[in-house]
């Protein structure tokens, strides 16, 4: 077979491995991962093949089969090859992972346990991560585009993972509902299971005239025509009034994660990096700050279920649906970014509240003693 059939070969055969993959995931984001893994023009296993071996992965299971190669040194020499480049440990274990299942895939025998004696992982540092404060948040929705401010809006107050905002629908969303009521379908999760979530009323309002400037979304009506499309995916034919069509609609994640890096790079008070090479502001780190703040307000149990962990979705949907909502409401004024009266108006009740108890404290105080003098001994030692 001649080096053009081989390449076809290789393509074909990769192809059909990564929508094996999505077949089992549904995930383009997964695709996308073992995708970088193989073929990334960087780092990519094949690009480590050419520049090592001279060879494609078709041809790396030839030699292999005929004795020529030894697939572990191979692996070996790709850790090696992958360190050097300054791959961070966690990436250079991922794309192992991946390459690994491609060789599988192809026909290539590899065992589990000769893999780990043979080849050897460098070890992943564990480096705290830096938190997302409100104030850097509030300094980067000054400065991004509309679509994307949006898009944080929505992340803040719901806890979703940018997948599932990149996925959803106008059919998700129930405005009717208060707070507004976010459906997000199994398909689109990263657990496989539906579940819901909230929305504040500033990422409601905000959603709301993203709605009706990009898809000319209206209020108290219908929309029968918007129902299925993807409201994140490409807005451009939108604004021309061309409701783009299903394959052209990429609820990408990609393209908002790279967008969101192109607006930030310029911006060196917003373009900072931890100490594990990533930068501070990126959707996961919502999503942490989402956790953060609705576990110290109403639990982390309550916290872990709107964020989709499984474990404690059943305790969820077990409470009661008014329970439901006043826990979300009580968290509402700590999720709010533009809107800070709502914030002081708390903070202010929470004063008052807190004034109130130590009125009647001093007043029960001062009935106690009045009735049982020894009491004031008490009080001295508890105070």
């Amino acid at each position: 077979m001649n080096e053009s059939n081989k390449q076809a070969e290789a393509n074909r055969a990769l192809q059909n491995f990564l929508d094996a993959v999505y077949s089992t995931s549904h995930s383009y984001s997964s695709v996308h991962g073992y995708g970088t893994a193989i073929k990334g023009k960087k780092n990519g296993f094949r690009k480590f093949l050419d520049e090592c071996y001279s060879i494609n992965e078709i041809q790396l299971r030839d030699k292999i089969g005929n004795n020529e190669i030894d697939v572990y040194n191979v692996l070996s020499d790709y850790v090696i090859f992958l360190s050097k480049s300054e791959v961070y440990p966690r990436t250079v274990k991922q794309w192992f992972s991946a390459v690994k299942s491609y060789l599988t895939y192809i026909g290539i025998e590899i065992y589990n346990e000769k893999c780990k004696q043979r080849v050897r992982l460098p070890k992943i540092h564990k480096i705290r991560k830096e938190p997302l404060t409100r104030e850097l948040i509030v300094r980067a929705l000054n400065v991004l585009p509309f679509k994307l401010r949006i898009v944080f809006y929505v992340a803040i107050a719901s806890g979703m993972r940018i997948g599932e905002i990149a996925e959803l629908r106008l059919s998700d969303i129930d405005f009717g509902n208060s707070p507004t009521r976010i459906f997000i379908r199994a398909e689109t999760t990263k657990t496989r299971e539906d579940r819901e979530t909230f929305l504040t009323a500033e990422a409601t309002n905000a959603l709301k005239d993203y709605l009706n400037r990009y898809f000319s979304w209206k209020e108290n009506d219908t929309n029968v025509d918007l129902q299925n499309v993807k409201i994140f995916g490409r807005t451009s034919l939108a604004r021309r009034k061309i409701m783009p069509k299903k394959d052209e609609q990429r609820g990408s994640v990609d393209i908002l994660e790279q967008s969101l890096n192109n607006y930030l790079k310029n911006i060196p008070h917003l373009n900072m990096k931890m100490r594990n090479g990533k930068r501070l502001i990126h959707y996961h780190a919502l999503r942490e700050f989402f956790y953060t703040t609705v576990s110290n307000i109403a639990g982390s149990n309550f916290a872990h279920a709107l964020m989709g962990h499984h474990s404690y979705l059943d305790t969820y949907y077990s409470l009661p649906e008014k329970e439901k909502i006043k826990m979300y409401q009580k968290c509402e004024p700590h999720l709010t970014m533009s809107d800070f009266a709502k914030i002081e108006e708390e903070i202010e009740k929470t004063k008052e509240k807190q004034v109130e108890i130590e009125e009647t404290y001093v007043k029960l105080a001062k009935f106690l003693k009045e009735k049982d003098p020894s009491f004031e001994r008490f009080l001295e030692l508890i105070t």
